[in-house]
């Protein structure tokens, strides 16, 4: 796996050859019109979004090379003009580390994921947003979480919107209609992954989300207006013009929005409809993360992170972790919140083995834990 700085290296310099290449008769691109399969070369697609007031560039949240488009996107509208960006790996509520973040006040990555709670709130390989968010920072960018928390979703689907706060409806705002083609797709994803719960709580969580976000974009929009505002989230809020550009659109029908989806070509090709732009790359799947077993409780002020749970059947317990243990270390190094200690054991692979250093009553311990991957992988 290429190295963060490497990586935000060879994108800027992709996107530099991509906009020499873009003009140039002849010159392959894996850049599409979905609406009629014409290929796009990168400059004009640019170009376009430039133009627009809102971009919206989907992405598999685990895929590497699909976060490489996006940045790809950012640093081509960059040498066109201001870009403000919004991301759904991010609630609202954490717009304050975000743009410290921005201004280089945190003096390591770590540090940054802890002040964000990363593994609580989106869970996904933090690697994966680097890049993005170190360009972001070198230039600068205004950032914005789009995201709302998972438990406001979840209560929708169950309970509908009046079941949340006054504070929460209005951070949600207005919610119009999903389109009947956006419902139904929602419908076959309900009976493909779950089969069970109410289709219309389903519908109306998933609307609901998909506002929000809109929302969001719209504020950040609201405070920077000359620059471009870009919004990264999972493909199915932007598909078909559904979802967040739904969204977009009823409560600003005056908006430019333009949309720009990564696929997998072994999948073939989007369907004319799905985005205004569809970029084929190769996927590049950030491995399963190691879960080793143990359920995590609060750090207080005791040193170290106490063990709430253990799961049978996973790598800590079968080494001898068990609950009331207090983890205090990861491969020597001390960890001090459950972002430290989860961001250190997922830096390993399935396969390997990493040392835990625990108190057990009044005893430390040193625990050698084979990374033996369990039937069904859980935390």
């Amino acid at each position: 796996m290429r190295h963060p700085r490497l990586r935000l290296w060879l994108w800027a310099c992709a996107a530099t050859v991509l906009l020499a290449a873009g003009g140039s008769a002849g010159a392959e691109s894996p850049v599409i019109r979905p609406d009629t399969g014409e290929a796009v070369p990168f400059a004009r697609m640019i170009d376009d979004l430039a133009a627009a007031d809102v971009v919206l560039v989907g992405e598999r949240h685990d895929d590497h090379a699909q976060h490489w488009v996006q940045g790809q996107v950012i640093s081509g509208l960059l040498g066109r003009g201001p870009v403000a960006l919004g991301l759904e790996a991010f609630a609202s509520g954490k717009d304050e580390q975000l743009d410290r973040w921005r201004q280089g006040r945190f003096d390591s990555w770590l540090r940054f994921l802890e002040a964000v709670d990363w593994f609580r709130h989106w869970g996904v390989a933090p690697g994966l947003y680097r890049p993005l968010l170190q360009t972001a920072r070198r230039h600068r960018l205004p950032l914005a979480g789009m995201n709302v928390p998972r438990a406001w979703i979840s209560r929708i689907a169950r309970q509908g919107l009046g079941a949340l706060s006054q504070a929460q409806r209005r951070r949600i705002g207005p919610v119009a209609q999903a389109p009947e083609a956006y419902a139904e797709a929602l419908r076959e994803s309900l009976a493909e992954h779950d089969g069970g719960g109410s289709a219309s709580g389903f519908i109306a969580a998933q609307t609901a989300w998909d506002a929000a976000m809109a929302g969001a974009l719209l504020d950040l929009r609201a405070d920077h207006p000359r620059a471009v505002t870009v919004g990264l989230a999972g493909t199915g809020h932007i598909r078909g013009g559904h979802g967040i550009p739904h969204q977009l659109k009823q409560r600003r029908a005056d908006l430019t929005v333009r949309t720009v989806m990564p696929y997998d070509p072994e999948n073939g090709a989007p369907d004319p409809g799905d985005a205004d732009y569809a970029w084929a790359v190769a996927p590049e799947r950030a491995p399963e993360p190691v879960r080793i077993g143990a359920e995590l409780g609060q750090a207080g002020e005791a040193e170290g992170i106490p063990v709430a749970g253990v799961r049978g059947g996973h790598p800590g317990p079968e080494a001898g972790l068990r609950e009331g243990d207090r983890i205090l270390a990861v491969d020597g190094e001390a960890v001090g919140s459950a972002t430290a200690l989860i961001y250190r054991i997922r830096r390993h692979r399935w396969g390997g083995c990493l040392r835990l250093r625990i108190q057990r009553g009044d005893a430390e311990k040193a625990l050698t834990v084979p990374l033996n991957r369990p039937p069904k992988a859980g935390r």
